[in-house]
Formats: C-alpha cells, structure tokens, sequence
C-alpha cells in the first residue's frame, strides 16, 4: 500500500478546475446561510412611515405607553408573524420600544428606566441570580396581557452579552445570551 502526498495527486482545491472548486463551496456556503435566515423566520426589517402605521397598531401603542412621541416605526417578521416595532420617547425622554401585532395585539412594551427606580424586591432577585452583573440597560417590560418585569442588558462573567428578565414581583428569572 503505497501512500500519497498532495504534490503526487491532484488536491481538489489546487491546480486546474481548483479555482472552480473552492467559488461553488463558497457559493455553496453563502447559500446555505442565507436558507437558514429565511428559515429561522427571520426577514429584513421595513421602514413604515409614521403616519402610516395601521391605526389598531397605533392605538394599542398609545394605550400601552400613553404621551410617547413616535419617531419611527418598522415592520419585521418574528417566527413567521410580521409584527410592528414603534420607537420613540415618553414625556421624561425616555426611550420606548413597543411591538405590536397588525390586528392590534400588544406583544410587547419596553420603557428604558434607571437603574434606581427598579423595585429592590427586583434588585434583589436579580443580585441573587448573578450576584456580579452590572446592567448596561434596563427597562421596564409588559409582555402581551400582563406579563410584567424588568429587562437587564449587560455582560456575564464570561464577557457574554446576556438580557435578564426578573418579574415585577421577583419571584421569575429569565437569562438569554444575545450574539454580539
């Protein structure tokens, strides 16, 4: 049994019909990322101007966070549902972030809020949780119909970009680890 080095054959990259070889595994490749996108449910964002958000949307957006001053609004597609996305700033200057579905169903509300103004049963349970986390972001959080808490934004102690979740009275945590 004799064994062969790559200069005594043809490596499937290299010499002729090489260059051919390594553009369809990148083409190949480049593929398969962007499938992947489309199948996680995930499409590209759209601008929407303001004053053409549905008015159910904008209703429930106003109702969820009353005196925001909208300054933009998209439409994007989370799990195979497009959702809306309004941001803008509460009458403090605050930032808000609120997700609403076309028929009008609030997904989500998110109001940045400092740190101090969290309740210390929250404080608490997040310092219990990850005893050395020190937010970058906090907001408050309204989930669909009631589901209330904080959101923590920060980094572990593994330099992981993670968002905490605590519930308004404490007692539920939540931990996802965002790419950076």
């Amino acid at each position: 049994m004799k064994l062969e080095t790559v200069s005594e054959r043809q490596a499937p990259f290299t010499g002729q019909g090489g260059s051919i070889m390594r553009f369809i595994v990148f083409a190949s490749l480049c593929l398969a990322f962007l499938v992947g996108c489309d199948e996680a449910g995930n499409s590209g964002d759209k601008n929407v101007p303001v004053d053409q958000v549905p008015p159910a949307v904008r209703a429930t957006a106003d109702k969820a966070v009353p005196g925001v001053q909208w300054e933009k609004a998209k439409t994007e597609t989370e799990q195979g549902q497009e959702i809306y996305e309004l941001e803008g700033r509460d009458s403090t200057n605050r930032k808000v972030e609120v997700e609403v579905t076309p028929e009008g169903a609030l997904v989500e509300a998110e109001t940045e809020v400092p740190l101090e103004e969290v309740p210390l049963v929250v404080r608490e349970a997040l310092k219990a949780r990850l005893p050395n986390f020190k937010p970058e972001e906090v907001e408050s959080v309204t989930k669909g119909i009631g589901s209330a808490g904080y959101e923590f934004e920060g980094r572990d102690e593994r330099n992981k970009r993670i968002e905490v979740f605590i519930s308004a009275d404490g007692t539920q945590a939540t931990v996802e680890e965002n790419d950076d």
